[in-house]
């Protein structure tokens, strides 16, 4: 086997590597050459290119993943679907997660509870929308339970939806009450807030003289 061309795409930072003449993969710079020694005129046998391709795709994976974790916590069920979307083999998706859950990287608890008190912090809605959102994220129920024990509790679900339809106030208050109450419920409830919980909360922001 002999890498007989190495050429860069139009407009794009990938390198095909073709090998007896036919195409057989790409790596995303420059720099996975060199790191790899891929070069014109490089000869393998099969066994050693085999494994020389699952240390570069082990590494590829490991960049994309490290990139997707600069900002945020992830869950695993989004590690998994991000480096599945970048056709990363499953032995290799299997292989990044262990390592990076060993390091601690990885850890859906951490990522939850971050993730929980953002959305009460910064993004205010209802405990069953939150709920949902973990779920989606492919958090356990197990996790899910003992997290919302902890932080979602009526009160903390009535105090968001207070602070959301106080942002709102000027604008419902134009409103006859009748069209005020039904736009304001419908608003709560499309948040994800539970029908009794909107229903009390549009009572005291939006009807009580005291406000």
């Amino acid at each position: 086997m002999k890498i007989t061309r190495i050429s860069k795409r139009k407009n794009r930072r990938l390198y095909d590597v073709f090998i007896d003449d036919e195409f057989s993969f790409s790596v995303s710079s420059k720099n996975v050459l060199q790191k790899f020694g891929l070069e014109q005129g490089r000869t393998f046998q099969p066994d050693e290119f085999h494994e020389l391709r699952r240390k570069i795709e082990f590494f590829e994976a490991e960049y994309i993943l490290l990139e997707f974790l600069k900002y945020r916590f992830r869950s695993k069920k989004e590690i998994f679907r991000k480096l599945k979307s970048k056709k990363i083999s499953q032995s290799t998706i299997d292989a990044i997660i262990t390592k990076y859950q060993g390091k601690g990287f990885i850890n859906d608890e951490n990522f939850a509870e971050s993730y929980m008190l953002d959305l009460i912090s910064y993004h205010p809605q209802g405990n069953f929308s939150i709920k949902q959102k973990l779920k989606q994220k492919g958090i356990s129920n197990e996790i899910i339970k003992r997290l919302s024990e902890e932080y979602l509790s009526g009160e903390t679900e009535h105090e968001m939806a207070i602070r959301e339809l106080s942002k709102r106030k000027t604008k419902y208050m134009k409103l006859e009450p009748r069209e005020r109450r039904n736009k304001a419920l419908a608003f709560l409830q499309r948040k994800g807030f539970s029908y009794t919980c909107a229903r009390e909360c549009v009572e005291e922001v939006l009807f009580n003289e005291e406000n």
